[in-house]
């Protein structure tokens, strides 16, 4: 796990006011990368080494109020756990419940998404890759896809044989008018699929049809380069009709819950864990033979980490200090950059925000690596609207130039504003947020008010209020937490900024060149031009200085050295269990524990 030494020093430094107001710390992101895994074919022995017991760092000076910290007790140094040789065991330690392993009622049920598996699935490169889709043809005008099944005899836990049909059903199932999936909007691509979600036409109106038992047919409305990507989530895995029908709401618990992925669910005690084990009948059986995943006690959480118990350990906010703190520990932390952005948006067709060189000095008022300090590596600094990893992100010297940080430049360029303008700058946001997310909102209001002399107001709305103003545009700078309902640039470009936008309606801003890179892009069946459109997109986006990127959430792992394969993008970052990649279990590779 090398690459650490530069961001090691980024978590561990002191912070001076100086620092704070006007040093930017730009070159440590690329020191948060890591090198490639060691290929699985190649596992050999690893001794673990005993950790001493963690103590707490010294705490940044910081001008805002940082969250409460727990008072750090000593810890038992980690000791490895004897492990057959031919067992493949994977042992990982999880911070929350979850409701239910449904997927196809509810994306975010915090389930284990390798119960299930789709019609494709995404590589660690977010590729597409075939599932139970063997091949697939796709018309020349991009809105008819036709799917070759396997035609496995079996394939579902209980044996079952998973068919065309399964999918229908599932598909009709989340657009369901009177209990649709939060994540059925997805489907409104396909035809008449925001018909069958409102209820204007039946469920056998939606065009995707089983012309055989291995062979499906998806029409879609209008082309969508995307659409494969859509497929790859796990709020698009299928469910087992026979099982729903019969135990409903409940067929997700142990003992019912029959899955067609990887593996099936072997137990599952609420409150301690659950155990899933390799299916048998899944087309193409995983490395890992079983995966016990414990659910973290709320006092000492990390302990079944340092006791050497688990592989893998999702680290909690409150435990960031301790662990960010101490040179032991920081060597085995792993850090994944979550598929969410969040930026500020501004209105621009209102005095003073009007000049786009005003936005510009905005974004340069904003020292983002100081956030990913005051809270201990949880954010990354943010240049980019698509997350680093995600199909489309955009790696480009300008683009992280538009948005470095320079308080004096900033300062200066809204001189006259302040000179001819005394009124505040308003900031809107949600009433409720997470405590990573408060601590990230004051700090921004507070370094804009600062660095450019300019006070501003924040204004919390309540939820329904919230949306009245994102949908009529009654704001002036409003905080944004985006989360990419798939794993693609269109997910942002499209759901954001498009004529036909879904969310951000009332953002005064349209560009008839991103819309036209927009029609470009969703017609196009090679990766590499649609990608290449919607980078032109984030060029043309930055440009306007409408949204301003500034971090995107982190979840942080401690991970024991005998873990010898995890996932990985293409530039190194992990990929971890609690983002839009569902396969993190396949990845995995261990060796020996010792003895």
């Amino acid at each position: 796990m090398g690459g650490r030494t530069s961001l090691d020093r980024a978590l561990r430094l002191s912070l001076t006011r100086r620092r704070l107001l006007w040093l930017s710390y730009g070159s440590l992101l690329a020191a948060c990368r890591r090198n490639q895994a060691t290929p699985p074919t190649t596992v050999t022995a690893s001794d673990a080494t005993p950790l001493p017991s963690p103590t707490p760092p010294q705490r940044p000076l910081t001008p805002t109020p940082m969250p409460t910290l727990v008072t750090v007790v000593p810890t038992p140094s980690p000791r490895p756990t004897p492990t057959p040789a031919a067992a493949r065991i994977f042992v990982r330690l999880r911070l929350d419940e979850p409701k239910s392993h449904d997927f196809n009622a509810d994306a975010a049920c915090g389930g284990e998404p390798e119960l299930f598996a789709g019609l494709v699935r995404l590589a660690s490169d977010y590729s597409v890759q075939p599932d139970w889709a063997a091949a697939w043809e796709v018309s020349a005008d991009g809105t008819r896809y036709v799917f070759s099944l396997r035609s496995n005899r079996s394939g579902w836990s209980n044996g079952d044989p998973v068919r065309a049909s399964d999918f229908v059903w599932s598909w009709q199932r989340m657009l369901d008018p009177a209990r649709p999936a939060p994540q059925a909007s997805l489907l409104d691509l396909v035809g008449n699929g925001k018909a069958v979600r409102e209820g204007r036409f039946p469920p056998e109106q939606l065009a995707v049809r089983a012309l055989d038992e291995w062979t499906l047919e998806v029409e879609l409305e209008r082309p969508a380069g995307y659409f494969l990507w859509i497929l790859g989530t796990p709020g698009l895995l299928p469910a087992h009709r026979p099982s729903v029908e019969r135990w409903g709401a409940r067929w997700t618990e142990a003992g019912r819950c029959v899955s067609n992925g990887p593996f099936f669910l072997a137990s599952w005690e609420p409150g301690s864990g659950y155990t899933v084990n390799a299916n048998p009948h899944y087309w193409n059986r995983p490395s890992l033979d079983s995966c016990t995943v414990t659910i973290a006690a709320s006092t000492d959480p990390l302990l079944p980490f340092y006791r050497g118990q688990v592989d893998f350990a999702a680290v909690p906010h409150e435990e960031l200090p301790r662990v960010t703190g101490e040179e032991a520990l920081l060597k085995r932390v792993e850090r994944s950059i979550l598929p969410e952005t969040w930026f500020l948006v501004i209105q621009p067709d209102g005095a003073p925000l009007d000049d786009p060189e005003l936005r510009r000095a905005l974004s340069r008022a904003i020292d983002r690596d100081r956030l990913r300090q005051l809270l201990y590596g949880a954010v990354e600094p943010a240049s980019s609207l698509v997350p680093p990893g995600i199909p489309g992100n955009v790696r480009d010297d300008s683009v992280t130039e538009a948005h470095r940080f320079a308080p004096l430049e900033a300062f200066l360029a809204w001189q006259r504003v302040r000179a001819s303008d005394p009124r505040p700058l308003r900031l809107t946001a949600p009433a409720e947020c997470s405590p990573d997310e408060e601590t990230i909102l004051q700090d921004v209001a507070l370094q804009l008010t600062s660095n450019l002399g300019v006070p501003v107001e924040l204004v919390r709305l309540a939820a329904r209020e919230w949306e009245r103003a994102v949908e009529e545009g009654t704001f002036e700078l409003l905080w944004w937490r985006w989360s990419l309902p798939f794993p693609d640039a269109a997910a942002v470009y499209e759901w954001l900024l498009s004529s036909e936008r879904r969310r951000l309606r009332g953002l005064r801003w349209r560009s008839d060149a991103l819309d036209r890179l927009l029609a470009l892009a969703r017609g196009e069946t090679v990766l590499t031009r649609r990608l290449g459109a919607y980078r032109q997109c984030e060029r043309l986006a930055q440009e306007e200085f409408v949204l301003l990127p500034i971090c995107h959430p982190v979840a942080t792992y401690l991970v024991q050295p005998w873990v010898v394969t995890l996932p990985r993008t293409p530039t190194g970052e992990l990929l971890g269990p609690d983002g839009s990649f569902s396969r993190f279990l396949s990845a995995v590779a261990l060796s020996s524990r010792g003895s």
